[in-house]
């Protein structure tokens, strides 16, 4: 039942993502064909995209092996690389790209790691996507004003948008006993009489993690801060080089970088599996803005979440099969 649940996650996940590129396609006033402009385009253009995104993965896991060792965990790498490439998979799947966390989380504690720990460690990972992906828009777009009021009324508000919900999760990290006559009241209602105890204790070592990675140790969040700008920068990195790839369009990456992390707000709002579907609209909107030519946009985004989304469902699945195959093993 759980396979199959995933099998048409992924399915309905493609047909909304590809659904999405058809109408755009269809409203495209060339009439162009997609597919084979796609098939076009050197096949090492997109290997050498998809390397330099699936390098992220090598980066990512480093960084949270750094964050869990100094702390004491010593979980090994390669459990790491498949947490991390398994929390992107489940994202993929799941509506508001909300599903990645929860099974890290689910899968350190199986490794040893104290579930607040880990909690804190994923919270602080929202935290970075949502305020550091604002922060990111705010500086390299601050000379583009006059773009911004013209074409890029959405990046207002996706910036907008991330500092809300960074306000939010900074609340409920400072004061997380906010949530508490939250669990009594459901405690009450489902007749659970130790979840409250349980919930405060939680609260404590919560708090606590939280202390120990940003304030008694703040330099270990800014080096995982650094880990996670360079990520953000690859992943993207990889579209900016389908970009150059099949066009000879002057793009300033910088301005790419910060216009799509300021973006990624509105497009996670979208309720599909990994936001697909969402995702290439909003890039589209944006992309097809900033380089002037929608064709080449369409283009470009289409390879782009090919090898950066559906290719990795299919990595995704790969591994999970494979963990599954030794654990009947």
């Amino acid at each position: 039942m759980k396979n199959k649940r995933i099998f048409l996650s992924i399915i309905f996940a493609v047909i909304s993502g590809l659904t999405v590129v058809s109408i755009m396609n269809f409203l495209h006033k060339g009439n162009i064909n997609i597919v084979s402009l796609i098939f076009s385009v050197p096949i090492k253009i997109y290997l050498v995209a998809f390397l330099i995104f699936f390098s992220s993965y090598f980066l990512e896991a480093f960084r949270m092996m750094y964050l869990l060792w100094h702390r004491g965990y010593k979980v090994s790498y390669f459990s790491l690389l498949y947490n991390n490439i398994l929390g992107y998979f489940f994202s993929y799947l799941t509506p508001f790209a909300m599903g990645g966390q929860p099974f890290q989380i689910y899968h350190l504690v199986k490794k040893g790691v104290d579930s607040s720990y880990a909690t804190g460690i994923m919270v602080a990972r929202v935290l970075q996507n949502s305020l550091g992906g604002a922060i990111i828009a705010i500086i390299m777009l601050n000379t583009s004003m006059g773009w911004i009021m013209d074409k890029g009324k959405l990046v207002l508000l996706g910036i907008a948008i991330s500092l809300i919900s960074s306000f939010i999760l900074i609340l409920s990290m400072v004061v997380p006993e906010v949530m508490i006559p939250i669990v009594r009241g459901m405690s009450k209602i489902l007749r659970k009489t130790n979840w409250v105890t349980r919930f405060e204790n939680w609260v404590s070592n919560f708090k606590s993690s939280l202390e120990y990675m940003w304030k008694e140790n703040t330099y270990i969040m800014i080096v995982d801060i650094l880990g996670w700008f360079f990520i953000v920068m690859l992943q993207l990195f990889s579209l900016f080089y389908i970009l150059k790839g099949i066009s000879s369009l002057k793009i300033n990456f910088w301005f790419l970088f910060g216009s799509i992390n300021a973006v990624n707000a509105i497009a996670y709002f979208i309720p599909t599996p990994g936001s697909s579907g969402g995702i290439e609209a909003t890039y589209q909107y944006v992309l097809s803005s900033i380089v002037g030519n929608s064709e080449i946009s369409l283009i470009a985004i289409t390879g782009w979440r090919f090898i950066a989304y559906y290719l990795q469902l299919v990595l995704g699945t790969f591994m999970l099969w494979i963990n599954n195959k030794h654990v009947e093993e």
